[in-house]
Formats: structure tokens, C-alpha cells, sequence
């Protein structure tokens, strides 16, 4: 999941405001549609709940381990060994719909600079010139089952904790086994969930053969750019198509020419009925991660010691990559993934900080404590179970506050600059400095200095040390207590411009004198007898990194501590607060496993004053653009909107991708819970149908992931009609459209 800045609204952007204006007729207060719900909780008071909200889609229909149910038709999109997503399939060959920045990364590591994918948009004309999405496997959910009480009641009472959770791990493990068998196409994962409180067994079906079918340019799927990110109003067509293949005989077998298209069990209808204020809608999808059951240590840790270093983090190794970026075409296109996701993580984090000031999280966590404090002492049963919990919590949590600071700053100045993972390439040649019986031959430091070249001369270095700079800045500015000796004597208490300045002289030093820099210098060190070498002083560069390299494992060390205190403490107070609370409804925080939430098409008031419509339309498209990214409206697009429109900012002749009004929406908001994972999730109406696809949220709501505000939490998704719109007027990609199973039964007040 991926901004409001200043523009000129041009006439036809009014219009477009102006003929939604009945839009305008909503309360302050919004429903609480809050809820990522486990499909096999979609019964009784939970489906009754949807119901209510306008849900017509049977019970039945969403989960069935043996039956062709929606569950089917919702695909994971694993991309690498890090990243994930959401894809829905949307024909019987296994066509997936999901979001342009889903596939980014394929699409990046299929482009060169002759052949940009990324610029131009790519359309297979035939099976033949589907593009593997390199590194991409599907996981389709076919079974999710709570094993909690089978697990608990094969734990022999008595044991010890060591004991009793080596025994957990064995009968996980056996269960694991028996329900994948000898079949190589399953994964099955046993996941906590209630901070452990229960456990259920997710098996998958494997697909390890995905290919490109279409993306639409850049100017298309990322419109608006870092600029838009995680911003309403959008209008970002941020969609793609894949398709899933196997081999003949059904099984997942990796990328193969003799490999088909996979047949799905079930896949998603498109409709074009369109939808108005207060329509339902519901959104099925792997949410990664949340955090709405921890405790306010937890929400403090995070808003004092991990996010300020986070933030600077992203940022100093984006301006790097942008850096890097800017300079070599070549590279622009190698890093464009990694330029993303920093750019998409640094967005958020900054908004989860804002949130946590602006809305006071910790303090409202803290208050819900106090009650649920007073409530433990109003029955001894609930003192014995309950009552060392906050306690065991802010102990855990202080030993964390303690190791915070140190543990974030430094291990992302080690992981991520060049010129430290250089350096540590000496630390063998030191060790054989003081060493009686270690050797370092000819050709351990040829390897070295091959090493050391590839890391320091295989980019842009002036990008390298502005991201090294940054986090020098970074690590200058620890608190006083939490200093690391080494930047401390370099750096001393400077600020500011001071330190700025100091941090650039340091540098330009090392770049002259450190054998990390300088070839000749480095084989002229390793040259010298071992006496000599070993009397000599440690280059500065060495010393940097070891104190880092000193400072991260100390700080780790202290970190590793509080779980043993806050492990057990949270699962008791996941239970109790759930106790305390009485609803026996509640839906564990995200973990990448199959979800369902319901919603509504609703607008939101970001502050006092203003009003945010709940749609944004092709007109808005063309008042952003500006003809330089990442507001480039493609000439295709640019040449059909002057034909097509009319002076009152509409366009003709109608055809079924318009609204009655004659409007093209792009973008929509929507009150569903979802948070990143979701990205390329179908949004679907009451029948069960897809009108959009989700791919962003609010920054005014990111902080959800920790406290959901239902006034303020909107998911962002591109309108299905103009996916469609693009990939048949403009792209003319007639094998998509062909293959699509698309309705029309216009609902009244739909728009």
C-alpha cells in the first residue's frame, strides 16, 4: 500500500466536484466497520453484523475446505521472501486481477533501459509472450482450521515452560506432517493468533508459475507517485493482470513452456452496477500485520525508541537511491523497487508518528489499562489470573526502552551502507593479526580486495556516503545516555549545521586515508608483515563499523531480555483485556492469513472545516497533470479525454464504463479495515461482485494498525470501471477483456 498537496483546480475538475456534490450528505460520526475477520468467524453475530450493513452474500459462500467457496477465487501473492500481497482470480484460466505495485517488482526485474516495462506498460498479445514474474509464488487458501484444543490437550500437565513448549512445537510439527503428506503443492502453517491464546492450522495450494499479462504504463499505475502516497484525493489507476500456470498434469511446477494455464476452483464476477454513500462493500485479503492488541508500553516503545529511527533510516537510504537514481539511467530502472518500498515505508512510518502524537494513542491505550485494572480488583479469581500482567509488561517494555534507540539506529547503518559492509570484510585479516595459528594467504586477500572493490565500486559512492552521512546525523543525535563512544568522540555534541558540516569533513577524510576507499592503500596495508600491520593504528572506518557493529550486538542482547517478561504477560493480557471487554466477537490483529471485512462507501472530514467526497474522477486525472512525473497523463489517455469531453466536464457518447451522469470515476474510499498486505484485495459489493481494487489508505488512518478511529480510517481503491476503461478503450488489450465474466444490473441510486 502506498499524499494533499497544492494545485489549480482547472473548470473541468470542478464540474466533476460540483455534479457529485449530492455526495455532501453524510453525518460526522461514522459507523465503526472495524473488523479483519477469520472466515470461519463469518457466522452467527459476525455474518449477522454484515447482513445488517447490506451483505447478500450467503454464509455458506465464503469458506468451505471442500467446496468451490470465495476462499478459492482470493490468492496470496508472494513476492521474493519478504514481500506479499493480494490477487483475486477473474477467469477460468487463471487470470488474477491485483494492483500495478503488486507487480512492480516483475515488471521492474523484466525491464531494461531499452525495454522499459515500468514507462511503457507491457500487453501480451498471446500466451507465448506472457513474461514470468520472476520470484513470485500464489498461495490459494483452501482450509483454515483451529487446532487449539487438539494441540492443548496433548500437552501432558506439569511440565516446565521449557518443556511444555518444546512438546507445543513437537505436535505442531506432527500435525504439520500429516496434512501435507507427500504433497509437494501444500504449505501448511500453524499460526498464533490472540497473542497465542489460540492457534489455527492455514493450508495453502502452491503455484510457482506467474506471468505478466498486462500493466499499463507508470503514468498509469502510479500516477501521482510518492507525491500521492498514502493521499486522498487519488487518482492512481493502480492495477495489473497476471496469470497462474501449472504444469499438464495439475501440479506447481516453477516456470516451464509446457506449463498451462491453472483453473481455478472459483473466481470473481466484475460488475459495472457502480454504487452510491452507504453502499456496502466488503474486502477479502491478506492483511500483514497489526498491532491493536498490545499494551501502551508497547505503543510508548514504538513512539520513543523505534519509529524517530526508523523514519531517519528510510529516509537517508531513499536519498541515496534517489540519488543513485537520478545519475545513471541504468541504475533508475535496477533500484526502482527498492525506491518504492523505502519511499512507501518512510510515508507511513511518518504518519504512524503523527498519529501516535496527534490522537494521543498511548495515553487512550493507557486509560482502557486503568480500567481494566480497576476491573482485576473487583474479584480475587481475576487478581490470581490477571493481576501481575501490567506489571510484567512495563518491566519487560523498560528493558526494551533501554536497548531501543541503539538496536533500530545502528542496525540499519550496518545492513544498508556499502562502505560499513566493507569494512567488515577486515575483520578476518584482524583476526589473523591476533592470532598465533591463523593464516591469511594470496588468495584469501585477493578475495578480499575483490570484495571490498565490488561493494564500493559497483555504485554511485557520492549516493553511498550521502546515505552513510544521514545516519552518521543519526546516530550523533542518540540521547546522552545512549551514546555510542566512537561518534561521540568524532562528533561530540554538535547540532545542526555544526554537525552536519563535521559529519561531511569526517568523510571527505575517509574517502583520502581509509583502506576501505583506496585500493592501493588497502593491498598496501595487507602487504605489510604482520609486526607492522598490527602495530599500526585501526583505520577509522574499521573503527566506525566496530563500534556499531559493538553497539548493535549489546543493544540486541538487552532487547532479546524483555521477551522472556513480555511473551506470557501479553498472551494473559490479550485474554483478560478480551474478558474485560465481554465480546465475544473479537478478531485476532493481522497475520497475512485470509481475511474479511465489511464496509462502506463513505467520505471522511480529515479536520475542522473540510470534507473529503468519497470518489474522484477522470477530470481530476487531467487537472493533476503537468506533463512531468509523476503527473504525466499518457498521451493515449490525454488525446481520447479531448475528444471525448464535453464543456460541462462530462463525455460522450455513453458507454457502460461511465457512471448515469456520464462521469468516469477512478477512485474511491471506503470504511473497510484493511492495512498493507491487502494491496491488490478485490473490493466487492453486497452480491459478491468486484467494483474496485484496493491498493492504498488514508495517512490520516495508517495509524490504525495500532488504534482503529472509524471516523478517520479509509481504504483507497481504483474503480473496477476504470481498469476496465483503460484496458479497453485505451490499451485495447481484447484477450483481458474477452476472458472477464462482466455484469451490468444497474442498482438504483448507483452511480
Amino acid at each position: 500500500m502506498r499524499r494533499i498537496f497544492p494545485r489549480t483546480i482547472t473548470f473541468f475538475a470542478l464540474i466533476g466536484l460540483l455534479t457529485a456534490s449530492n455526495l455532501f450528505a453524510q453525518a460526522h460520526q461514522t459507523p465503526d466497520d472495524a473488523g479483519m475477520w477469520l472466515l470461519p468467524q463469518l457466522k452467527g453475530p459476525v455474518y449477522a453484523e454484515m447482513k445488517a450493513k447490506g451483505l447478500k452474500v450467503p454464509a455458506s459462500q465464503f469458506y468451505s475446505a471442500d467446496s468451490a467457496t470465495l476462499n478459492k477465487a482470493i490468492v496470496r501473492v508472494n513476492i521474493g521472501q519478504t514481500g506479499g500481497a493480494t490477487g483475486s482470480f477473474v477467469s477460468s484460466n487463471g487470470l488474477i486481477l491485483t494492483n500495478h505495485h503488486v507487480a512492480f517488482d516483475a515488471i521492474a526485474s523484466a525491464s531494461t533501459v531499452k525495454q522499459n516495462y515500468l514507462k511503457n506498460g507491457y500487453i501480451a498479445h498471446t500466451p507465448a509472450e506472457e513474461i514470468p514474474a520472476k520470484g513470485y509464488t500464489l498461495y490459494i487458501p483452501i482450509e483454515e482450521k483451529d487446532v487449539t484444543g487438539e494441540i492443548q490437550s496433548r500437552i501432558p500437565t506439569g511440565l516446565s515452560p521449557a518443556e511444555h513448549g518444546q512438546r507445543e512445537q513437537e505436535i505442531r510439527q506432527e500435525l504439520i506432517n500429516k496434512r501435507k503428506g507427500n504433497d509437494s503443492d501444500l504449505e501448511v502453517e500453524i499460526d498464533d493468533l490472540w497473542a497465542g491464546n489460540k492457534q489455527y492450522m492455514i493450508v495453502y495450494r502452491v503455484i510457482r508459475d506467474v506471468r505478466i499479462v498486462f500493466a499499463p504504463p507508470l503514468s498509469i499505475g502510479k500516477y501521482g507517485g510518492d507525491i500521492d502516497n498514502w493521499m486522498w484525493p487519488r487518482h492512481t489507476g493502480d492495477f495489473s493482470f497476471l496469470r497462474a500456470y501449472v504444469a499438464p498434469d495439475g501440479s506447481g511446477r516453477p516456470y516451464n513452456k509446457n506449463n498451462v494455464p491453472y483453473h481455478p476452483q472459483r473466481f470473481l464476477k466484475i460488475s459495472l452496477d457502480g454504487y452510491h454513500p452507504g453502499s456496502f462493500t466488503m474486502i477479502m485479503g491478506f492483511p500483514g500485520s497489526t498491532y491493536r492488541h498490545q499494551s501502551s508500553y508497547a505503543f510508548d516503545f514504538y513512539e520513543q525508541h523505534r519509529n524517530p529511527y526508523l523514519i531517519d533510516s528510510f529516509q537517508a537510504i531513499l536519498d541515496g537511491l534517489e540519488y543513485a537514481a537520478d545519475h545513471n539511467p541504468e541504475t533508475a530502472v535496477a533500484n526502482a523497487s527498492d525506491r518504492a518500498d523505502f519511499a512507501n515505508e518512510l510515508k507511513y512510518f511518518q504518519g504512524v508518528q503523527k498519529g501516535f502524537k496527534k490522537y494521543h494513542i498511548v495515553q487512550r491505550r493507557r486509560d482502557q489499562e486503568n480500567a481494566f485494572e480497576q476491573w482485576i480488583q473487583q474479584k480475587p479469581s481475576r487478581e490470581t489470573q490477571y493481576g501481575g500482567v501490567l506489571d510484567s509488561l512495563k518491566k519487560g517494555f523498560q528493558l526494551a526502552d533501554q536497548a531501543g534507540d541503539q538496536l533500530y539506529s545502528t542496525y540499519f547503518s550496518l545492513n544498508y551502507s556499502k562502505p560499513l559492509q566493507a569494512a567488515a570484510l577486515f575483520n578476518r585479516y584482524y583476526h589473523y593479526l591476533d592470532s598465533d595459528t591463523a593464516t591469511f594467504d594470496d588468495t584469501q586477500q585477493d578475495s578480499l580486495l575483490a570484495r571490498r572493490s565490488r561493494l564500493v565500486n559497483s555504485e554511485n559512492m557520492d549516493a553511498e556516503l550521502l546515505t552513510l552521512k544521514e545516519m552518521l546525523e543519526m546516530l550523533a543525535n542518540l540521547p546522552a545516555d545512549k551514546q555510542i563512544p566512537y561518534v561521540q568522540q568524532q562528533f561530540g555534541a554538535l547540532s545542526g549545521e555544526k554537525l552536519d558540516k563535521a559529519v561531511q569533513s569526517y568523510l571527505n577524510k575517509q574517502l583520502q586515508t581509509s583502506i576501505v576507499f583506496n585500493a592501493g592503500q588497502a593491498r598496501g596495508f595487507l602487504n605489510l608483515d604482520k609486526k607492522t600491520a598490527k602495530s599500526l593504528p585501526k583505520d577509522d572506518m574499521l573503527q566506525l563499523y566496530d563500534a556499531l557493529r559493538d553497539a548493535y550486538v549489546s543493544a540486541r542482547q538487552k532487547y532479546v531480555e524483555h521477551f522472556s517478561l513480555v511473551g506470557p504477560a501479553r498472551m494473559n493480557y490479550v485474554k483478560g483485556m478480551m474478558d474485560f471487554r465481554n465480546d465475544s466477537t473479537e478478531y485476532p490483529d493481522a497475520n497475512f492469513t485470509l481475511r474479511m471485512t465489511g464496509g462502506r462507501i463513505m467520505g471522511y472530514y480529515p479536520e475542522d472545516g473540510v470534507y473529503y467526497l468519497p470518489r474522484t474522477t477522470l477530470n481530476g486525472v487531467i487537472a493533476k497533470n503537468t506533463g512531468e512525473k509523476p503527473f504525466n497523463v499518457p498521451q493515449v489517455l490525454m488525446d481520447w479525454y479531448k475528444q471525448h469531453v464535453t464543456p460541462q466536464g462530462t463525455f460522450e457518447p455513453h458507454d457502460r464504463y461511465m457512471t448515469k451522469t456520464d462521469s468516469i470515476i477512478v477512485c474511491f474510499l471506503s470504511t473497510n479495515d484493511i492495512t498493507g498486505g491487502n494491496s491488490g484485495s478485490p473490493v466487492m459489493n453486497a452480491n459478491g461482485n468486484i467494483i474496485g481494487i484496493a491498493f492504498d489508505g488514508n495517512i490520516e488512518g495508517v495509524v490504525g494498525d495500532y488504534f482503529f478511529d472509524p471516523n478517520l480510517n479509509r481504504t483507497i481503491s481504483v474503480d473496477i470501471r476504470y481498469v476496465l476503461f483503460l484496458t479497453d478503450k485505451i490499451f485495447h488489450v481484447e484477450r483481458v477483456m474477452n476472458e472477464l465474466h462482466i455484469i451490468q444490473e444497474p442498482a438504483v441510486g448507483a452511480q
